[in-house]
């Protein structure tokens, strides 16, 4: 005879744990309520099937609406039955309150407290007043909603760049009328039965009297930036306006580009795209850890939207001929934004005067990079750069990333040393290193690998791990942290414990604090002052999972959560290169807008497939055109088995004519035979010793390239410009190359075609109008044609265009 087990308990948690793209099974979803919308609340009764019945109540406040909703079991895991309760949609404005009960026989439990106010779109449907100056046109809106009174100002910054200000404020608290740029005296704005029209720095802004749609244009017609759909703000209670939305026409044929590093598609017409940093671990699809709400259209202009919060991009996905953005607002009830007209070069260096141009890196960025997550000792490290170096393939960066106890992350492994008051920093004189131990010389070993002339950078993360067991001096620097509100703390002020599975449970420094900062970094400081390494691979960044969360500044979650990275890697970025003079970098994965000025950044996890290797040279693409030029990745993938020979050799050619040329592998608890992806392993697994020689030989070659790569460099850091260049950056009028996605210029000067299917012997790839030189066979053939070039195993085929810049190859 089976016993039922006793009812213990009911848990319902309406937020969850904030993922960004997942719903955990006791939220509620949607989490904001809309009007219209059904709500469904998320349940769990453990054990499980100890529960006969979980069921809902709710009140509407203020008024006698009200209810009863009955749950549905919808399964079991080990620990415990999960239900599901519909409630019905509800209106705008409407203050929800509801409890949750469930019962066994004649027990019964119940959670109170639980309550949510329902938000909902409201159009503008009038122009209460529109108003010109000589640079600017204002107008002014109301809504369905009369507690919203939205207002546009749109500035004429130069004949190239509209800049447009929105804000949503109740009539009450409007201010007095807007002015332009240059505070001209106003004008009339031109009257006529449908419009009122203003001209202003050869541009035409025009609104619809009935539609309340905007329309943008040059005077002369060669561009048009229109309204399809009224502005929309999505409100919650009365002057509470959460979000905006903007729609525009969108003609069939026209593509988008950017919105960051992208893994999925070069042209993201036809995707819904939205702006907020996370760390998806391979197969990244639609989702980035490095997204920047930017884009550049294919009809002439590109579109920046001013703000770190979340925004959302529907690209001709709802409608056909339509594209909208969709923004978050913050307590001020603003957004700007700035619309660049002209061609992609010049849509890429407007957007760059905007946020800022690329920092241009040392030149030893530039050589070859190993690296490997099982490199976790003294003899390890330096047993790969001999190999390297006896072998003829050069390197100029090596990253060690198992180098330190990955308690405090700042000591290195084995080492010992009295405990310090955690206030106090650690000088390399503090520390003794046993010879048994895993880094027995830490300083010999750096002075040995820049003998070699290899740089070295250590891994780094901004996160205080959660420990199981005691570890003196974390403890000491955990409780000191704790103390001093140095980390990142929730709504009720205590520390925030990261939620994401990776380092979960740790505390996350507050970047916003200065003295925060400032110790965190001391820590580290006798890593550079002492031992001489030569920056920081600062991982992670995106472990905010919280818009409740608080700073030392003031400032929210929801607004530094796309923020963050850029505020722990610039720490990081200014404080090595104040230690070394300048001469020092970070190399992050996480970013944001503005995450060019500590330049170098990788793509992240990838897999060693052929999938992956496509989506690395989408999203190299999409970084650059983004602004963020000095760009690389773990060449055939880091992760996994390590990848075939073919792939392993065609990757490797590819990331020759790449920013930054980088091979990397994944932690694999130093199984074997080794999955580290060095050449001369690939090449004994694989059985196949020509991986070996085409990598010893491209790597040569990239040596050869630095002079090229270093000028091209340059002028990415003085105009805005990517490394690697889609084609339409410098043939737009060439149709034939909007839809090009498999090619690119590495600079200025080369074209190059990775060959990227398994098999291949040819590669059909298309030459730009111009003449193009054959980089291995000397052969020229004119521009503005498909080709099909003869692709071996050592052969990427890499054209240079007779004519532009280029130095030559060095010896």
């Amino acid at each position: 005879m089976t016993t039922t087990p006793e009812l213990l308990g009911l848990s319902h948690t309406p937020l969850g744990l904030e993922h960004p793209y997942e719903q955990g099974p006791t939220e509620r979803f949607p989490r904001d309520p809309v009007a219209g919308q059904p709500v469904t609340l998320g349940v769990a009764t453990w054990p499980p099937g100890s529960a006969e019945a979980v069921w809902a109540t709710w009140v509407v406040e203020g008024t006698a609406e009200g209810g009863q909703a009955e749950g549905v079991c919808v399964g079991d895991d080990h620990e415990r039955s999960l239900w599901r309760v519909q409630l019905p949609p509800f209106s705008r404005g409407q203050r929800v309150a509801y409890r949750l009960f469930a019962r066994q026989r004649d027990r019964r439990l119940e959670l109170v407290g639980f309550s949510f106010t329902v938000a909902g779109w409201c159009r503008v449907t009038r122009v209460v007043e529109a108003r010109a100056s000589a640079d600017a046109l204002t107008v002014e809106y109301a809504c369905e909603d009369p507690s919203v009174h939205p207002c546009l100002v749109f500035s004429v910054a130069s004949p190239e760049r509209v800049h447009v200000r929105l804000t949503v404020v109740h009539p009450a608290s409007q201010a007095g009328p807007a002015q332009g740029t240059n505070g001209a005296t106003q004008v009339a704005v031109e009257m006529t039965p449908h419009s009122m029209v203003s001209v202003t720095g050869g541009l035409r802004f025009a609104v619809a009297r009935r539609s309340c749609r905007i329309e943008v244009s040059r005077t002369d017609g060669s561009w048009t930036l229109q309204e399809s759909a009224p502005l929309a703000c999505l409100v919650r209670q009365a002057g509470e306006v959460l979000r905006v939305r903007q729609t525009f026409a969108s003609p069939s044929d026209e593509m988008f580009f950017g919105f960051g590093e992208r893994y999925n598609a070069l042209n993201q017409r036809g995707n819904s795209l939205d702006v907020r940093v996370f760390d998806q671990y391979k197969n990244q699809g639609l989702r980035t850890y490095l997204p920047v709400p930017f884009f550049l259209s294919s009809r002439g202009y590109g579109l920046y939207l001013a703000t770190p919060r979340h925004v959302a991009y529907d690209l001709a996905v709802s409608h056909p001929v339509r594209w909208s953005f969709d923004a978050e607002l913050g307590t001020d009830g603003e957004l700007e934004y700035d619309v660049m007209i002209g061609d992609p070069r010049r849509v890429i260096r407007a957007f760059a005067d905007q946020v800022g141009r690329p920092a241009l890196p040392p030149a030893w960025v530039f050589g070859p990079w190993m690296s490997g997550n099982d490199w976790n000792s003294q003899e390890v490290v330096l047993a790969q750069a001999h190999r390297t170096a006896e072998l003829g393939i050069p390197a100029t960066v090596l990253v060690i990333e198992a180098w330190s106890d990955e308690a405090t992350f700042y000591i290195w492994n084995d080492a010992h040393y009295a405990l310090k008051p955690p206030e106090q920093p650690f000088r390399y004189a503090d520390f003794s290193f046993p010879g048994e131990g895993r880094w027995p010389d830490p300083k010999g070993m750096i002075d040995e690998l820049h003998r070699l002339g290899i740089h070295v950078l250590l891994w780094q993360i901004p996160v205080m791990k959660g420990l199981d067991a005691p570890h003196p001096q974390h403890d000491a620097d955990e409780a000191y942290m704790m103390e001093r509100r140095f980390c990142v703390c929730d709504a009720a002020g205590s520390p925030h414990r990261i939620r994401p599975f990776w380092f979960r449970g740790g505390m996350v420094l507050d970047f916003t604090n200065p003295e925060a900062a400032q110790w965190w970094l001391s820590k580290r400081a006798y890593l550079l002052e002492e031992l001489g390494i030569d920056g920081f691979k600062t991982d992670g960044g995106e472990h905010l999972w919280g818009r409740e969360l608080r700073f030392a500044d003031g400032r929210r979650g929801d607004e530094l959560w796309n923020l963050y990275p850029n505020l722990y890697v610039d720490a990081y970025h200014r404080f090595a290169r104040d230690k070394n003079r300048g001469d020092a970098i970070t190399f992050s994965r996480a970013g944001f807008v503005g995450a060019q000025a500590f330049p170098c950044h990788w793509a992240g996890d990838e897999n060693s497939t052929w999938e992956a290797f496509r989506a690395s040279v989408i999203a190299g693409l999409n970084a650059g055109i983004s602004g963020v030029p000095f760009w690389g990745w773990d060449l055939a993938g880091f992760g996994g088995e390590i990848p075939s020979a073919e792939l392993y050799s065609r990757a490797a050619a590819m990331a020759t004519f790449c920013p930054i040329m980088q091979y990397h592998s994944e932690f694999n608890e130093h199984r074997l035979p080794s999955r580290d992806r060095t050449p001369w392993n690939v090449a004994e697994r694989t059985a196949e010793p020509r991986a070996l020689e085409i990598y010893r030989r491209l790597a040569q070659l990239r040596m050869r390239l630095l002079p090229y790569i270093q000028a091209e460099a340059a002028h990415c850091a003085e105009t805005g410009e990517p490394l690697l260049r889609p084609l339409f950056l410098d043939w737009p009028t060439d149709p034939q190359v909007w839809s090009i996605d498999d090619q690119y210029c590495f600079g200025r000067a080369l074209l190059v075609a990775p060959v990227l299917e398994a098999g291949a012997t040819q590669r059909r790839l298309y030459l730009p109008e111009g003449e193009w030189q054959d980089l291995w066979d000397g052969t020229v053939d004119p521009g503005k044609q498909w080709v099909v070039r003869s692709v071996p195993l050592d052969i990427i085929p890499v054209y240079r265009r007779l004519g532009a810049p280029w130095p030559g190859l060095g010896r």
